[in-house]
């Protein structure tokens, strides 16, 4: 990815003083705190997907805006309208648990969020709270073997080559089993059908990430 890309904190902050937002309104308007806003806004951590898609649920943007991108990008309710995306592009997005590579996201409104990962968690001990969203998720793993853990199903373990689809309203976290980041594809909807609006999400203790690719990230996500 290219450099020049700016960080989620420096979108955050931009469209907050565009709206003319103080951080203790969006603060209420999403249901993050404080001290969290204040450390994304200054590049000290970043947002899990659920937390992003409840940042951008209670702001009322397209989750494309918190990437810098307008809503005056292509809208695909327009007829033939598309996204390529290419192997250096995307937005990455770093967690305890989770590398995300954001795919075709010059594209608002879309009633599919597509993404890679990689599983750097490799223990459910130590992933955290379970994960929850609107909408299902379809999970197709593309390298490694995986754990799919979930508050109503018994632990499921899924190989290269195999896929799982549900309901993501259910609590749910994937671990790698082995000794490296398992790969997978995932790609996630919304119950309402703007996706875009309701996905991505924020695990307490997310590592800084300035949206440049590091050396790491490219290994991981190809």
């Amino acid at each position: 990815m290219s450099d020049s890309k700016p960080s989620l904190g420096e979108c955050l902050k931009l469209l907050r003083r565009e709206r003319g937002w103080t951080l203790t309104q969006v603060a209420q308007m999403s249901g993050l705190a404080i001290s969290t806003l204040s450390k994304v806004e200054n590049n000290q951590m970043s947002l899990t997907y659920d937390k992003l898609l409840q940042l951008a649920q209670g702001l009322k943007v397209d989750i494309t805006e918190l990437f810098g991108v307008r809503k005056a990008s292509v809208s695909p309710i327009a007829h033939g309208a598309r996204a390529v995306s290419r192997l250096e592009d995307g937005r990455i997005v770093e967690t305890p648990n989770y590398v995300y590579r954001f795919l075709c996201t010059e594209l608002s409104r879309k009633e599919m969020i597509p993404m890679l990962g990689a599983i750097t968690q490799q223990s459910i001990e130590t992933f955290g709270e379970l994960i929850r969203h609107p909408g299902q998720e379809f999970t197709y793993v593309l390298e490694g073997e995986v754990e799919l853990h979930t508050d109503v199903y018994e632990t499921l373990r899924l190989k290269t080559g195999e896929s799982v689809y549900f309901e993501s309203t259910m609590g749910h976290a994937y671990v790698s089993v082995g000794d490296t980041p398992a790969r997978i594809l995932c790609v996630c909807t919304s119950a309402s059908g703007q996706s875009e609006q309701t996905l991505i999400s924020g695990a307490k203790g997310v590592r800084p990430h300035d949206e440049r690719e590091t050396v790491e990230a490219e290994m991981t996500l190809g």
